[in-house]
């Protein structure tokens, strides 16, 4: 605007351009927007900017020298200023919600002090709340001086805009794994608006010369953030939904809730109204013996499919014919399938009994050694009790790992519960930290029991205080022997850590080939 300021054309043909842009914008808002309510209020938002730039228009062409009209007319870029922004806002509430999705009621108060604003921006010359008067100056001229009002409404559409890009932010999915360019797609709207605006701002919006009228490129901006949301992935939309049904190899149709088609296959029934009432009713009507129409309901419409059941019929009647011949056989198989299952669950429970014995296999022998003896003291008993507990835990953790593939860190704080509590009554002081971020594998928890009865073992059960702490790695601390503690071998991918302390070793339990801790 303003290159042909003699050409009575221009503005119109400006206002033409301008509209085919807005008409297009809504074309994609109706066609591409999934979201009804999303489409409601973009739509609002583009009424709103097609009405402000018909303003414009009405200005450039007719106005240009009635400055009383004139003036009065600037005012509805307050109008626009207020309802684009909020438009926009509520339109991003619905961002990947279903139909069914209403936003607070709360949101909608916002319409008052919209409303209220636009109001006093047009009754503005009875109290100056936008523009102030400078009593030199001759009235009415077109010098608008922002006064306190023009600051609430720019702070108003800042603050609607900010809060439109947390909201397309956090519902878009954009924290995630999504690609940097993705990530950054909401915040391209407060840059193009800063970037289209600060030439405008240097020159204190007094321009001669623009390519764009400046309202008009603010507009065209927040159109064209909108559509990079939907280029990037970020709103949801329609597209090319005729094709696939025209292509459907299942004859695929979707109609109107008055049953008038609206896209459908090549190799689609006609429904007739015969039909079109039995589907309603019942959600299918065979067609032929071999094939047979389903319909699904959807929002605004319903969705009708072919099931071609011939390959089906033709493999009942297959399996019909040879139902006999295997019934017979799946009886005789169940009886051969019973016997060797048997036979199986016999020798898995008597390898299951043999690596069990094999595994306590010491401490049996252990038990029976105290057990042999003519006359037990106390603290014989209380080491049976202690052995016995041990067998009993471990044998049963290793029966659920059989069983299930793994072990519940429960069962591993019940056993060393167990443990601790037999400990006492040897005059062991015990104290059990059991804290581990996750859950621990089988090997390692069975490990962590055999460590704990080898290291009680080695110390012949003659302890003061045991410390047990499992988290990351397990810990056991023990006082009060003087036997030295050798590590054994890795095991299982574990292996044992001694370190020696002021009152007895420092035990760590950690994978092979791991730091140790400092």
């Amino acid at each position: 605007m303003r290159y042909w300021p003699w050409d009575f054309l221009r503005p119109y043909i400006v206002w033409v351009v301008y509209l085919l842009l807005l008409f297009d914008w809504q074309r994609v808002i109706h066609t591409k927007i999934t979201q009804k309510r999303m489409r409601v209020n973009l739509t609002a938002q583009n009424v709103v900017s097609i009405l402000y730039l018909t303003v414009r228009f009405v200005q450039d062409a007719f106005l240009y020298i009635n400055v009383s009209w004139m003036r009065f007319t600037g005012y509805f870029i307050v109008t626009a200023v207020v309802f684009i922004p909020l438009f926009g806002l509520y339109a991003s509430f619905y961002l990947g919600k279903g139909e069914d999705y209403r936003i607070n009621r709360r949101w909608l108060l916002l319409l008052i002090p919209a409303c209220l604003l636009s109001v006093l921006a047009l009754t503005d010359d009875l109290r100056h709340f936008f523009f102030y008067i400078v009593p030199e100056e001759a009235q009415p001229n077109l010098y608008f001086h922002p006064y306190i009002g023009i600051g609430i409404v720019y702070i108003w559409a800042l603050s609607m805009i900010v809060y439109q890009i947390y909201v397309i932010y956090r519902r878009s999915g954009t924290a995630g794994s999504a690609p940097f360019y993705r990530k950054l797609a909401p915040f391209y709207e407060p840059v193009f608006l800063l970037l289209f605006s600060l030439p405008y701002a240097a020159t204190a919006y007094v321009v001669r010369f623009e390519l764009v009228e400046f309202s008009a490129g603010l507009i065209f901006i927040l159109v064209l953030c909108w559509n990079l949301y939907i280029l990037t992935g970020l709103i949801p939309i329609n597209t090319q939904y005729g094709e696939v049904f025209q292509r459907s190899t299942v004859a695929m149709q979707f109609l109107s809730p008055d049953g008038e088609a609206i896209a459908l296959s090549e190799t689609a029934v006609e429904i007739t109204p015969a039909m079109w009432e039995a589907l309603r009713w019942e959600q299918q009507y065979p067609i032929t013996e071999d094939s047979i129409l389903n319909l699904h309901q959807l929002p605004g419409g319903y969705m009708i499919w072919q099931t071609d059941l011939s390959q089906l019929h033709q493999t009942l009647r297959e399996l019909q014919s040879l139902y006999g011949e295997l019934e017979e056989k799946r009886n005789l198989l169940a009886q051969e399938i019973r016997v060797r299952s048997d036979e199986a669950s016999v020798q898995a429970r008597n390898d299951i009994y043999d690596k069990l014995s094999s595994e306590v296999s010491v401490q049996l022998a252990l038990l029976t050694s105290l057990l042999s003896k003519e006359t037990l003291s106390v603290d014989d008993w209380n080491r049976v009790c202690l052995i016995g507990t041990y067998i009993k835990r471990f044998c049963n953790l290793q029966l659920t790992c059989q069983e299930r593939q793994m072990i519940p860190n429960e069962d591993l704080a019940i056993s060393l519960q167990d443990m601790a509590k037999c400990l006492e009554n040897l005059n062991i002081r015990t104290s059990l930290d059991f804290c581990p971020p996750q859950e621990l594998g089988p090997r390692l928890i069975l490990l962590i029991m055999k460590t704990l009865e080898a290291i009680l073992e080695e110390a012949d059960f003659h302890l003061v205080s045991l410390t047990i702490r499992v988290d990351n790695i397990a810990c056991f601390e023990i006082t009060g022997t003087d036997k030295e503690f050798v590590p054994p071998s890795p095991e299982d991918g574990y292996r044992l850590l001694a370190e020696k302390t002021q009152d007895g070793y420092r035990l760590l339990l950690l994978p092979e080939g791991g730091a140790d801790p400092s």
